[in-house]
């Protein structure tokens, strides 16, 4: 975790560099991004800021030998924010050895890895921490430590983790917006383990595919990526990390203009023991008018038996939202949408647009915005956090 990454990255082209060049093929990338954040209303709590600049860089260097076996990959990333301190942080993505054979994989190292079907939440995702002050929505991943081992055959693929090392998510400052009341630091909130940090975690998958129909099971026992809070008689809160079983079920299916999704989970832990769903269709229309545009129709019903305890507060919701793909030169999407409290007045919107601007730039806005929070809901601590964030990035 502590090892320099200037060092790690200068051994690892030197090592490349020093065997027969024509045996492999490295492939160095970057993004730049300068990003500004306006929240519309003045914080709830003291020194919150409104306007929040912050410049972000995400090197990335792939290394493949020449029948593409075995690959090297080093993808970091490092934010400089101008108010919020937590925000200003540094990460290793991805740092990764990957061997490949014919019917299987092995990946030793820091990685990414992505579970999920649905559009609005990703209950199954449950390999990568979220990385909490870059993108408050859990979109945003850290780096996972893991030995995964991949096998591919006709009865499906089956993928084994050993994650040996869990990582807490960072929240904001007290400068930062999209925060509790109270300033929560990284090391506030407690493993519930005798091995801390170290305690293994452990995760299995197999998915399969039968013609449209995709179906995922997926097993992990081990810390928590989610913390648990729980209130008190006195009216303090406790958080803490539980070591759980977490058991998921993801399935797709695709049948012409509509995508059939649903992902489920239910998860067992000593404090907490609950059970989520989301479940729903996207259908689209394409070439709209022979124009090129496709419209996409997007709903959802979300579930969360923790009801006002869960920490995404859609317990029982309803997200409904349109992606608009214009299929141009620029690629310019652009996907908008709500959810919708089934029990109460709570009302969660969001657009999104991007757009590449000339020769290896894109442009791209988001807006979120929260309404008629209740005070007994998870929302309502950001009730005044309405933002708009533009940003602009350079790709090399």
């Amino acid at each position: 975790m502590k090892l320099s990454l200037i060092t790690i990255l200068l051994t690892l082209t030197a090592f490349v560099y020093a065997q027969d060049k024509p045996k492999w093929g490295i492939d160095l990338s970057a993004e730049l991004q300068g990003e500004n954040r306006f929240f519309f209303n003045p914080g709830l709590y003291p020194s919150q800021e409104q306007n929040f600049l912050s410049f972000s860089a995400r090197p990335e260097l792939e290394i493949t030998n020449k029948d593409e076996t075995h690959t090297y990959v080093i993808a970091l990333f490092g934010r400089v924010d101008q108010h919020d301190n937590n925000r200003t942080h540094a990460d290793i993505r991805e740092l990764y050895s990957h061997w490949k054979w014919n019917r299987s994989e092995l990946t030793v190292g820091f990685k990414k890895v992505f579970w999920g079907v649905t559009e609005s939440v990703h209950l199954v995702d449950i390999i990568n921490q979220t990385d909490q002050v870059e993108q408050f929505d859990g979109e945003a991943k850290l780096g996972q430590p893991m030995v995964n081992y991949q096998v591919f055959g006709k009865l499906g693929a089956f993928e084994l983790y050993y994650l040996p090392y869990a990582r807490k998510r960072q929240f904001p400052d007290a400068n930062g917006r999209l925060r509790f009341p109270l300033v929560i630091e990284r090391d506030d909130i407690e493993i519930r383990s005798d091995l801390d940090h170290w305690y293994p975690s452990f995760a299995f998958r197999w998915s399969h595919y039968f013609g449209p129909f995709d179906i995922g099971i997926s097993q992990f026992h081990g810390v928590a990526r989610e913390p648990v809070f729980l209130p008190s008689e006195s009216g303090d809160v406790t958080f803490f990390y539980p070591t759980v079983d977490h058991s998921g079920l993801e399935m797709q299916l695709i049948t012409g203009p509509w995508i059939w999704k649903f992902e489920g989970k239910r998860r067992i832990a000593a404090d907490q023991d609950f059970t989520a769903l989301a479940t729903g269709f996207e259908y689209t229309f394409s070439n709209i008018a022979k124009s090129g545009l496709d419209i996409g129709v997007v709903s959802e019903y979300l579930y969360d038996s923790r009801d006002e305890l869960a920490f995404s507060n859609f317990d029982n919701d309803l997200f409904l939202g349109s992606r608009f793909v214009f299929n141009d030169v620029k690629g310019t999407e652009i996907l908008a949408g709500g959810i919708f409290d089934l029990d109460r007045s709570t009302r969660f919107y969001s657009i999104e647009a991007e757009r590449r601007l000339g020769s290896g730039f894109k442009g791209e806005i988001v807006m979120r915005l929260f309404e008629n929070t209740e005070q007994d809901e998870f929302a309502y601590f950001l009730r005044e956090d309405d933002f708009l964030k533009i940003s602009l990035t350079r790709f090399f």
